[in-house]
């Protein structure tokens, strides 16, 4: 059932250049329910909005909802999301957006599944006054969410952040069309008329399907190229710090510059179905990713690395300018540099550094994963730019913690039970390793003397 709350038509077609709505606009005392003209989102408000919601939109700049308008923004977003990824429109559960009073700018906005009539139905809760980019990240977390449920079974996908967030600014920075219709803006002539401005090319006998010629990565750029992009594992694992975005939209523009270069990968738009496809058969997504991303990375490590490459070539860092000796050196130490504070007494703690045989030696399995992990990346990324002349350790320090690292994440927790924390790796990876921090320790240049002057010389 549809109820909308316009009584003229609305002519809103998905390639034109405005939309038109007749005035005369009546305002429904009760719920109201729409639906998009794919049919799989439905839109559903409790009322018109309130003083409070046009107040806090004022205040906020934010945007205020329509169902009808949203409607077809919803299915703007789902085809612009499937060009992106090259998937077909075979959509089977619905997905019901139900508006509320905004409360606040920055409120929880609610993506969720649940399994009825055979199908994974996903619900999504807005604010009827809501940033754009939240507005376009929500529909976008809830089609990938529905379209990875295509193979659930027990329990709904888990949607990975720098997913849904990256592709959702990775739409917002490449789409042809405008994905978020507006509020119709002014009157004439008895139509109320909001109007979308396409950018397209300068060629003057432009092709049917004129190409944008705007950079998707426009809004990303100036974020990224004066912060550190986030790694990885930061954006597999963020902080609520990084989340809430306030380090200028850092992981935001993270998540969608590791899109985009994805995307741009000989596999990587179908590595990205795969992923989506397989998400309902893991509890957690990163193994979905490792399994699905085979073609391009074999390890975890490889994933480091080509993300290491992409964030240098992207912000221009120079790659060929090699380390010297003396550099690589100092580099290495720093790497292996383990400090810890100890307390003595009710004297104030004290920096003191460990080395990395003590960590396996007396930390817990997790802890030893979890630096490894960290230290292995390090390297990887050392290795890039590091003289020469260490190549070849780095590569047997990496080998060993490697191998160490694989058969201590293979290991059960049993040893650990009866207190026994060393094992038969573990030693063998201690001897390897004071083998190589011995050879580390020999080709460490000696320091250039300081060169004296005729004039530094005191007669007696």
């Amino acid at each position: 059932m549809k109820a909308i709350g316009i009584t003229a038509g609305l002519l809103l077609g998905l390639n034109i250049a405005s939309a038109q709505v007749q005035p005369n606009v009546t305002v429904l005392a009760g719920p109201q329910v729409v639906s998009s003209s794919s049919g799989q989102f439905y839109v559903s408000t409790r009322g018109p909005l309130s003083l409070n919601t046009v107040d806090l939109a004022q205040k906020s700049d934010l945007l205020t909802l329509e169902p009808a308008l949203l409607a077809v923004s919803c299915d703007r977003i789902k085809t612009e999301l499937l060009r992106q990824l090259d998937l077909a429109d075979h959509w089977r559960g619905k997905i019901f957006v139900k508006l509320h009073p905004a409360r606040s700018a920055d409120e929880n906005i609610l993506v969720a599944a649940d399994r009825f009539g055979g199908y994974w139905q996903t619900v999504v809760e807005l604010p009827d006054a809501i940033d754009p980019n939240r507005l376009v990240e929500a529909i976008v977390r809830a089609t990938l969410l529905e379209i990875a449920n295509h193979n659930a079974t027990t329990h709904p996908a888990e949607i990975p952040e720098w997913l849904a967030r990256g592709l959702a600014r990775q739409l917002m920075g490449s789409s042809e069309l405008k994905l978020i219709l507006p509020p119709p803006a002014r009157q004439k002539d008895g139509w109320y008329i909001s109007r979308t401005t396409m950018d397209f090319s300068d060629d003057p006998h432009p092709s049917a399907f004129p190409t944008r010629k705007l950079n998707p990565l426009t809004d990303a750029s100036p974020v990224l190229r004066t912060n550190e992009p986030l790694t990885f594992e930061q954006l597999g694992w963020p902080t609520d710090e990084q989340l809430a975005e306030t380090s200028a939209g850092l992981y935001s523009s993270s998540a969608q510059l590791f899109v985009s270069q994805l995307l741009q990968e000989k596999h990587g738009a179908e590595c990205l179905r795969n992923f989506l496809a397989v998400l309902p058969d893991y509890l957690n997504w990163q193994l979905a990713f490792e399994q699905a991303f085979r073609p391009m990375f074999k390890t975890t490590l490889d994933v480091e690395k080509w993300w290491a490459l992409e964030i240098a070539h992207f912000s221009g860092r120079d790659l060929l300018h090699l380390l010297t000796p003396e550099e690589s050196a100092e580099q290495l130490d720093d790497v292996f540099q383990f400090p810890i504070h100890v307390q003595i007494g009710r004297t104030a703690p004290m920096r003191t550094d460990i080395s990395l045989q003590t960590i396996i030696r007396g930390w817990s399995r997790r802890q030893q994963l979890e630096m490894l992990k960290n230290k292995i990346w390090e390297l990887g990324v050392l290795r890039m730019r590091i003289s020469p002349d260490y190549i070849t350790l780095v590569d047997q320090y990496l080998d060993v913690m490697q191998d160490y690292y694989k058969k201590r994440n293979s290991s059960k927790n049993i040893l650990e039970a009866v207190g026994l924390v060393s094992d038969k790796s573990a030693d063998e990876a201690i001897a390897q390793l004071d083998q190589l921090d011995t050879l580390r320790a020999k080709m460490r240049p000696e320091p250039s003397a300081p060169v004296v002057s005729a004039a530094d010389h005191v007669t007696p």
